[in-house]
């Protein structure tokens, strides 16, 4: 009776220290490639509802624009080729009257690379190419904004290559100054348009929270 209760004790002894220290290292690995592939999943999640935010924007603005052209009638202007960015530019469609700069983010406390408004529109009788355009840059202007705050308006192009047709051209970025090369960014790639703001492509970090969506639409005009 005392040998077979010596062999059990022996036989039901617990874990050395090297197996537990395996056992928790196959543990953490575990743990890392679950919280790795969450924090990816959370990533791609972020990362489509702002694409579709802004492509849902670039659509809506372009859309108006066009149907605007279409059936408004009234006289339509065209968009400077190379404006300046944070310089407050408009054109007429009609007796609407759009108001906009290029580069800078929509913020409502602003600082100095952001804009109260980036794209207004507003009504204005008689709307031409001499009616001056809102300064965006400032508050107290009439009209809706057609942007939603953390957006700027890269690139904005109305032109007519022939009579009775317009080309739109709209370029929507979502993103602040870190995420995206704009005006004011130390790593704006050779070669870029200060006024073509797009997200940069050297980073890793805060990616799902920059996204930029482009649209282009040739429009026939109906009414005159």
């Amino acid at each position: 009776m005392h040998r077979l209760r010596t062999s059990q004790k022996l036989n039901a002894r617990g874990f050395t220290l090297i197996e537990l220290m395996i056992a928790t290292a196959v543990f953490g690995a575990i743990l890392l490639v679950v919280a790795t592939a969450i924090l990816q999943i959370s990533r791609l999640y972020y990362k489509g509802l702002t694409e579709a935010k802004v492509q849902q924007t670039a659509r809506s603005v372009a859309d108006l624009i066009s149907q605007s052209i279409q059936f408004n009638g009234g006289n339509v202007t065209t968009t400077p080729a190379s404006p300046t960015p944070g310089n407050s530019y408009a054109f007429c469609v009609g007796n609407t009257q759009y108001s906009y700069t290029t580069g800078y983010q929509l913020n409502d406390s602003p600082g100095a690379t952001q804009t109260y408004h980036a794209l207004v529109a507003n009504d204005v009788s008689g709307c031409s190419s001499s009616t001056p355009a809102q300064n965006v840059r400032n508050s107290g202007i009439l009209g809706r904004e057609l942007l939603a705050p953390g957006m700027r308006l890269a690139h904005l192009q109305v032109t007519s290559p022939s009579t009775g047709f317009y080309v739109v051209s709209i370029r929507i970025v979502f993103g602040d100054d870190d995420l995206v090369y704009s005006p004011s960014s130390p790593a704006n790639p050779s070669g870029y348009q200060a006024s073509d703001a797009a997200c940069r492509t050297n980073i890793v970090a805060g990616t799902q929270f920059c996204a930029d969506s482009d649209v282009v639409t040739t429009v026939v005009k109906r009414v005159e």
